[in-house]
C-alpha cells in the first residue's frame, strides 16, 4: 500500500516550486556578468567552444577557425561528434553573431537547458510515483547549489551532459524484458549519446553496462549480440558523418596536442592506478568540490548510501522482500554507482565537471529516500524524516544560491570600456584589417568588431624562446597585442610570461588602462574594499613597430 500524502502536501509543494522559480530568476539576473566571460574556472573555454561548435554547424568539422599557420587541427570522432551541441550552441552563435557576442548566446542556451533540467528532475520523480512535495524539494536542492549557478552561467555543455545522462537512464529504466530489436535500438541510442557530450562516451557506457547486467543478457546471448550490433552501427554512422565533414578519420584528432583527449590524459586518475598520491588527491579534490559547490547533494548522497546499505542488510535473508524491489529501482542504483565510479576515475577533477553526475545523484538519492519511506507501515513518520533530511541538505546550499555580482559587474564594465577604447585606437592606414592578438580578458567583447581581425592568445600559444616568439608574431602578421597584467596572478606558461618582455622590445605601448579585467586570483565573494586592497589589473595596447609590421 502506498503512503497517502497529507492534504496540505500539494499546497506545500506549490510553495516549494514557487520558491525554486524565484531563486532561479534571481540567479539569472547575473547570467551575463557572473562569472566573467571565459572565466579562469574553465580556462577560456566559452568562446573557444562556441566558435568550434559554430564551425561544426557550418562546415561539418569541430575545430577552431584560426590555426596560426600550423596544421589544421581536428578533434577526432570521439570528441568531434557533438552534433547536438553544434545545433543548439553553434548554430545560434553563428546566426546571431556579430549582433550578439558568442558567450551571451551560449549562456542563453544554457539557461534554457537549466530550466529543462529542473523540469526533468521533477517529471522523472513524479513518474516514479515520488510525492509532489519531495519532488519539488529535489528541484529546490538542485537550484540552491552554487555548482548549479556555475554550470548554468556558462557557454559550456556540462549541464547538457548531466541532462542527457538522466534521460538515458530513465529510458533504460523503462525497458522491461526488451526484444532483440529493442536491444538493437538501445545499442544505437547508447552510441549516439556522444552527440550530446564527449563525456557520455564513458558515462553512457556505464549506464548501458548497468542495464545489461540488470537484464542478465548472458542468459540470452542473442540480446547481447543485438545490443553490440546496434552500438557498432551507431559508431559506424558517427565515423562516416565525421569523415564527410573533417575529410580525415582519427579517433583522437590531428594537428597538435590541443585536440581531443590527448592533452587531458595525464589528468585522468585511472591512468595512474598505482600512484597513491594521485588517487588520494583525486578523492580529496572531489570531496572539496562537493563541499564547496554542492554540500547538500553530498549529504543526500551519503544518506542514500546509508539507506541502501541498510535495505540490503535488513533484507539479505528475505528473498521475497528483496525481489519486491522493482527492476527500475535496482537499475537506478546500479547505473548511479557505475556512472559515479566512471566520473571519479575516468574524468579529470575540474570543477565544471561536477554537474555531469550531480543530477543523477539527486535522482538516485531521492528515489532511495522514497523507497525507504515506502518499505514499512510507518509512512507518515518516515515521510517527515525524509522531508527533514532534504530541508537540511537545502539549508547547507541556500546561502550561496544567489550569486554576488560585485566583481562580475565591475569586470564587465571595465572590460567594455577598455576594449571599446583600444579597438577604436587600433587602426592602420593600409587597406588591410588590423590584426589584433588578444588575451582572454575581454576577448568575446572584441570579436563582434568585424572591422578588425581579432585573434585569441589561447590559440596562438606563444613560444618560450625569444627568437621563436618574435618570428611567430611576424609570420602571423600581428599588428597589435592587447595584454593583461595583474598583481594577484601571473602567467603559468613560459611563453605567456615571456610575451610582455618581447613586446616591450619590438613594440610600443599605445595605450593602457587600469581596472578589474579578469577573475584570476580574485574571489566573487569578496567585498569591493578587499578587491581595491588587492590592486588593479592593467590592460595594455601594444603596437608592433613599423619595422616589424613591414615584414607582413
Amino acid at each position: 500500500m502506498l503512503p497517502r500524502p497529507s492534504r496540505f502536501e500539494p499546497i506545500a509543494a506549490y510553495g516549494v516550486v514557487l520558491l525554486t522559480l524565484v531563486i532561479f530568476v534571481l540567479q539569472f539576473r547575473t547570467l551575463y556578468t557572473m562569472p566573467v566571460y571565459d572565466s579562469v574556472r574553465w580556462g577560456g573555454d566559452e568562446t573557444w567552444l562556441m566558435r568550434e561548435f559554430g564551425n561544426q554547424a557550418l562546415h561539418g568539422v569541430m575545430s577552431y577557425p584560426e590555426s596560426f599557420g600550423g596544421a589544421k587541427r581536428t578533434d577526432g570522432v570521439l570528441a568531434g561528434s557533438m552534433w547536438v551541441d553544434a545545433v543548439i550552441y553553434g548554430l545560434p552563435g553563428a546566426l546571431f553573431f556579430p549582433a550578439h557576442d558568442y558567450v551571451s548566446v551560449g549562456r542563453t542556451v544554457t539557461s534554457i537547458l537549466a530550466l529543462v533540467l529542473l523540469l526533468s528532475i521533477f517529471y522523472i520523480l513524479r513518474e516514479s510515483n515520488v510525492s509532489s512535495l519531495i519532488a519539488a524539494l529535489a528541484t529546490l536542492l538542485l537550484v540552491a547549489c552554487q555548482g548549479f549557478v556555475w554550470a548554468s552561467h556558462s557557454a559550456r555543455y556540462d549541464l547538457l551532459t548531466g541532462l542527457a545522462l538522466i534521460w538515458f537512464c530513465y529510458y533504460l529504466a523503462h525497458q522491461a524484458n526488451p526484444s532483440n530489436v529493442r536491444m538493437f535500438s538501445i545499442g544505437i541510442v547508447g552510441a549516439l549519446m556522444i552527440c550530446c557530450s564527449r563525456h557520455l562516451l564513458l558515462l553512457g557506457l556505464a549506464a548501458s553496462l548497468a542495464f545489461l547486467y540488470e537484464q542478465k543478457v548472458w542468459k540470452q546471448p542473442s540480446r547481447l549480440w543485438s545490443w553490440l550490433g546496434g552500438s557498432a552501427l551507431g559508431a559506424v554512422f558517427l565515423s562516416g558523418v565525421y569523415f564527410l565533414g573533417a575529410h580525415e578519420f582519427s579517433l583522437f584528432g590531428r594537428g597538435g596536442t590541443e585536440g581531443s583527449y590527448t592533452f587531458v590524459l595525464n589528468q585522468i586518475p585511472i591512468f595512474r592506478p598505482f600512484s597513491r598520491n594521485v588517487q588520494v588527491s583525486n578523492w580529496v579534490e572531489r570531496f572539496h568540490l562537493f563541499e564547496r559547490d554542492a554540500p547538500g547533494v553530498l549529504v543526500l548522497t551519503v544518506v542514500a548510501i546509508i539507506f541502501g546499505i541498510g535495505y540490503r542488510l535488513s533484507n539479505r535473508s528475505n528473498r521475497a522482500v528483496s525481489k519486491s524491489l522493482s527492476q527500475s529501482m535496482r537499475f537506478w542504483w546500479k547505473a548511479t554507482i557505475l556512472c559515479t565510479i566512471v566520473w571519479l576515475l575516468a574524468e579529470g577533477s575540474r570543477p565544471y565537471y561536477l554537474f555531469h553526475i550531480t543530477p543523477l545523484l539527486v535522482l538516485a538519492g531521492i528515489l532511495s529516500i522514497d523507497q525507504w519511506i515506502r518499505e514499512t507501515a510507518e509512512h507518515d513518520v518516515r515521510r517527515i524524516i525524509g522531508v527533514a533530511i532534504l530541508l537540511l541538505a537545502i539549508g547547507l546550499d541556500i546561502g550561496r544560491a544567489v550569486p554576488n555580482n560585485i566583481l562580475g559587474g565591475r569586470i564587465a564594465q571595465d572590460q567594455r570600456l577598455a576594449i571599446n577604447k583600444f579597438l577604436t585606437e587600433a587602426n592602420r592606414s593600409e587597406s588591410h584589417k588590423a590584426r589584433i592578438l588578444l588575451d582572454v580578458a575581454g576577448l568575446d567583447r572584441a570579436l563582434p568588431d568585424t572591422a578588425r581581425q581579432i585573434l585569441t592568445l589561447d590559440m596562438f600559444q606563444p613560444p618560450h624562446e625569444t627568437v621563436a616568439l618574435v618570428n611567430k608574431l611576424i609570420t602571423n602578421k600581428i599588428d597589435y597585442v592587447i595584454l593583461r597584467s595583474s598583481p594577484v596572478s601571473s602567467p603559468f606558461e613560459p611563453g605567456r610570461a615571456l610575451l610582455p618582455h618581447v613586446l616591450d622590445s619590438i613594440g610600443t605601448v599605445q595605450d593602457q588602462m587600469t581596472g578589474f579585467f579578469y577573475d584570476d586570483g580574485r574571489s566573487y565573494d569578496a567585498p569591493l574594499s578587499e578587491l581595491f586592497a588587492q590592486g588593479f589589473d592593467t590592460l595594455k595596447l601594444y603596437r608592433l613597430t613599423p619595422s616589424i609590421a613591414a615584414n607582413r
